[in-house]
């Protein structure tokens, strides 16, 4: 069984950790001093040992030798014994067996006495002492036991012979030489035992002075081996104390933390693992003690890269740090960030592995999700480091870019440089980007428009934002930029833009550019004395009846005509100044202002013949009919001619160019007025005379708005006959103002003024109260001499204020007046203007008041429309009246109106009759009615009720005649 997972297991500290190399060289040291210790004292012990060996051995080697010595004393005494009973024997049958028993001692003596010999010399050559105290016993001996062996042989040959005598001689020659043999016998065994004695007492003192060295050797190595080994024992031992507790608190950590740890040994089988890697993969230490790592946790879908650097790290030994995908004991998948160390014992040798996992799944899943988010932006986002290279970069920032991620990464400032523009278009230099900038600054850059160059020479704009990355000490560690592609939009901006300065209509600058424009000329004048420019203000005659009458769509089809004509008509030389700067101005430039208004800008041009040659040409150019809905329409037009020459040269320093551009457009403007009072269809160039009159209109309209309270005001009435009797059958009425100082102010001074200034509504009104009042007044004091009808004109602000209809009951009433006896004169533009004013002139028609179209045949196509106007009477314009004797369409289109009005029950009335062949030619062309001074002007009230009488008198006269 493995051993329960606990707090206290062991855990070996890392390889290469300084401290435990440290620990681990005392205990070395302490061993390595005991094994020198154990080996000296061995060797002195082994080296008695061996001394007392080998005087054992010596021992036993000098009791055999003097073993062997004294037996051969012994033999010799048998022999002289064997000899002397060999001697007594009387009979050869007694003889023969001690003749055999001499021959057998004699042999075995022999035979030991050579092996004695050849101890002797081993022992002598081990000994130089046996050697000097042997030497002179061992000669004698030999020579005793030679001569003895001799006197023997010569007793052994005597018994063989027989002879009593000679045996007896023998033997005493034997016992003779037998005393000196054992004598001599007796002497090496003597030298013998004190050479043995000698050395053996030589080889205990030898054996006394090693054990008295092994213990001087003993003392030695207890002062210099054990003290300290004792000393580094009890150091270790604190050391293993300090390291076991060390190790249980790392252990208790290693238990309780949040990591996953896991020890596996040399063959990287797990040894130990912490509860919480049995928490987070469900493998108990039991279940995976001895089992590899990599069976538990493999996942199929393990990345094989990393997998691999983590085999080779296992194989070389070396720590690395990875993170790959884990499977689970349930099948989860899990994410672990390793931290895989090898285990050194003291040797450097692997003794195993620690791993130490952090389980990163939650972060890698939210990694995934974040990855998606990047991936699904709809805005490109790039992560760059501290110098500005991309490090990471999303699918829609590879788009917008152009580029791919491989040509992203590592991308460096200097080269998006070549790519990137302002938005002005003009290139960004280096430290001007906005990732430089948030990177110097650490402020976020907003909303900062960039375009950028694409491969295919295009350019694509973004909208930017970059926002610093910074640690905790404030540095910046690098940026996040975002950008949106707004290149559509910048195009609709700049469609927008180009359509905000371009009229609709006739795709022609519009009121604002002409402002830039002459605020650049202005500003250029000022900065170049000597130049000058100048400024056409065009407005089309009548255009507002064409616009009303024939409808909209033709009024705007001949503005773009117009326009056309004025492009046409401007040349590339009308402007003699060409400047290098696209920022000034330089070539000639027509615009509409609005409506009918156009606007032409001449730069660089100062000779007023060269303006009036232009102003000459445009009038010719614009004056030509155009052809509307397949119909030619004849205008004209009027222009006012500004020619600032050294325009603001003279301004002061608070010189606003905007201010004179204003007042150039409005001089402009106010000799257009003059162009069109003195007659249209012409041009007139600014003076400041013309200032004059514009301050006498500012007091005309003063002196205006008093006379309606001052009742300075009157009216007067113009005579209406029958042009076939020539009897008074209505009257028109017209305003008149007599001013105190001035006089009696004629209407064509103020008219237009009250137009413009808003008073014609009152003005009006005065006139209809007043002359329904004094209607009702004639037709009480004149009964049928009186008028039968009264007319009054009806101004533009009355026709479109609300509630006219309204007031004109309310006069009507007030007065007693039959709405049928009031008839309200419109122009024909006023009555086809709009819905709005055709719905008032219904409404007026349905109150019984009649209506009368003014001047008639000054609008276009009028014949055409006719039908559709809620009118009684036509009025022909006193301009065809008085060209009609001599002009034969005049006089045609005057003929073809009567005819149409009165197929349509309508009364014609014929205008500005001074003559009376005009009276006899329209009476001819079967006009109803005419006026004109003719028949009388324009008369006071009293004076017309004079006149009226008078006529009423004459006319039984005339009758009559």
């Amino acid at each position: 069984m493995p051993p329960a997972s606990n707090p206290t297991s062991p855990v070996t500290a890392r390889a290469g950790d300084g401290e435990g190399l440290r620990a681990n060289t005392g205990p070395r040291r302490v061993r390595w001093a005991m094994y020198l210790a154990f080996a000296v004292l061995a060797l002195a012990v082994g080296l008695q040992g061996l001394a007392m060996m080998r005087l054992e051995s010596m021992r036993s080697a000098d009791a055999e030798i003097l073993d062997r010595a004294g037996l051969q004393r012994t033999f010799l005494q048998k022999v002289a014994r064997t000899g002397a009973m060999l001697a007594l024997a009387e009979t050869d049958g007694e003889r023969k067996p001690q003749m055999q028993g001499l021959q057998d001692l004699l042999a075995q003596s022999a035979q030991d006495a050579l092996a004695l010999e050849h101890q002797l010399a081993q022992q002598m050559a081990r000994s130089p002492d046996a050697q000097q105290l042997a030497a002179q016993p061992l000669e004698r001996w030999q020579d005793a036991r030679e001569k003895l062996w001799y006197r023997a042989q010569a007793l052994l040959l005597s018994a063989e012979i027989g002879g009593a005598d000679g045996l007896r001689q023998r033997v005493t020659a034997l016992h003779q030489a037998a005393d000196p043999a054992m004598a001599a016998a007796q002497g090496l065994s003597d030298a013998l035992r004190r050479a043995a004695e000698l050395r053996a007492e030589r080889m205990l003192d030898e054996m006394r002075w090693g054990m008295a060295g092994i213990l001087v050797l003993l003392g030695l190595l207890g002062l210099a081996v054990v003290e300290p080994t004792a000393r580094a024992v009890q150091r270790h031992g604190q050391r293993l104390r300090e390291q076991a507790a060390e190790l249980q608190r790392l252990a208790l950590v290693a238990e309780h933390t949040s990591a996953l740890v896991l020890i596996t040994d040399g063959q990287d089988r797990i040894v130990w693992a912490n509860s919480a890697f049995t928490r987070s993969t469900g493998w108990p230490l039991a279940d995976a003690f001895g089992r590899r790592p990599g069976e538990l946790l493999g996942h199929p879908q393990a990345d094989e890269a990393v997998l691999t650097r983590v085999q080779q790290a296992l194989r070389e030994g070396q720590g690395v740090r990875q993170e790959w995908l884990h499977r689970a004991r349930d099948g989860r998948d899990l994410w672990l960030d390793v931290d895989l160390r090898p285990l050194l014992d003291e040797a450097g040798a692997i003794t195993g592995h620690v791993r130490v996992c952090s389980d990163t799944s939650a972060r890698v899943q939210q990694q995934a999700k974040l990855r998606t988010l990047w991936a699904a932006l709809p805005v490109g986002v790039t992560v760059m480091g501290p110098d500005g290279q991309v490090i990471e970069a999303n699918l829609e920032a590879e788009r917008m870019l152009g580029l791919s991620r491989q040509q992203l990464q590592g991308f460096t400032a200097r080269q998006a440089q070549r790519h990137l523009l302002r938005a002005d278009g003009t290139p960004y230099r280096i430290d001007d980007l906005p990732a430089m900038r948030t990177l110097s600054t650490r402020q976020p850059v907003h909303n900062e428009t960039m375009g950028v160059r694409r491969r295919d020479g295009s350019v694509g704009w973004l909208l930017v934002n970059t926002l610093p990355q910074t640690d905790a000490s404030g540095q910046v560690m690098g940026l996040v930029a975002c950008f949106s592609d707004i290149t559509e939009s910048r195009a609709l901006q700049e469609r927008l833009r180009a359509n905000a300065r371009t009229d609709a209509l006739t795709r022609l600058p519009n009121r604002d550019v002409v402002m830039e424009r002459l605020q650049r000329a202005i500003g250029h004048a000022r900065r170049h004395p000597g130049y000058g420019f100048a400024v056409l203000f065009m407005d089309f005659d009548r255009f507002k009846q064409v616009n009303d009458t024939l409808g909209h769509g033709a009024g705007d089809e001949l503005l773009r005509q117009i326009a056309q004509r004025l492009l046409r008509a401007l040349r590339p030389g009308d402007a003699v100044a060409r400047l290098a700067n696209g920022d000034e101005p330089g070539a000639p430039m027509a615009a509409r202002l609005g409506g009918d208004e156009f606007v032409v800008v001449l730069d660089g041009i100062s000779d007023p013949e060269r303006v009036a040659g232009i102003a000459h040409r445009l009038l010719a150019e614009l004056s030509e009919p155009y052809t509307l809905e397949n119909m030619p329409v004849q205008s004209s037009v009027s222009i006012g001619v500004v020619l600032c020459k050294e325009a603001a040269a003279t301004a002061d320093e608070d010189f606003d160019a905007s201010v004179v551009a204003e007042e150039v457009l409005r001089n402009a403007d106010t000799a257009m007025y003059e162009a069109k009072r003195a007659g249209r269809a012409r041009w007139v160039l600014f003076d400041d005379s013309m200032h004059e009159r514009v301050v006498r209109a500012l007091e005309v309209e003063g002196d205006l708005r008093r006379a309606l309270k001052e009742d300075e005001l009157f009216v007067v009435y113009q005579p209406v006959v029958d042009l076939a009797d020539r009897c008074l059958v209505g009257v028109e009425a017209l305003v008149r103002w007599r001013h105190p100082q001035r006089g009696l102010v004629p209407p064509g001074e103020f008219i237009a003024i009250a137009e413009e200034s808003g008073l014609i509504d009152a003005l009006g009104a005065f006139v209809l109260e007043t002359a329904c009042r004094q209607f009702v007044q004639w037709q009480q004091r004149l009964g049928a001499a009186g008028p039968k009808q009264l007319a009054v004109n009806m101004s533009r602000a009355q026709l479109q204020r609300n509630g006219l209809v309204e007031d004109v009951r309310a006069v009507l009433q007030a007065n007693g007046m039959t709405p049928a006896h009031l008839q309200l004169e419109v122009t024909e533009s006023l009555a086809a203007q709009d819905e709005r004013v055709q719905t008032t002139l219904r409404e007026l028609k349905a109150l019984g008041v009649r209506l009368a179209l003014d001047d008639f045949g000054t609008g276009y196509s009028s014949l055409a429309c006719l039908h559709q106007m809620p009118v009684d009477t036509v009025k022909v314009d006193r301009s065809f009246v008085k060209h009609a004797e001599t002009v034969e369409y005049h006089r045609v289109l005057i003929e073809a109106t009567i005819r149409v009005a009165r197929t349509m029950g309508m009364t014609t009335v014929a205008e500005g009759i001074e003559t009376e062949g005009q009276a006899e030619l329209m009476r001819t062309l079967t006009c109803d009615r005419g006026q004109g001074y003719l028949f009388a002007r324009p008369l006071e009230a009293a004076e017309l009720e004079r006149w009226a009488a008078a006529q009423a008198q004459h006319r039984p006269a005339a009758l009559a005649a």
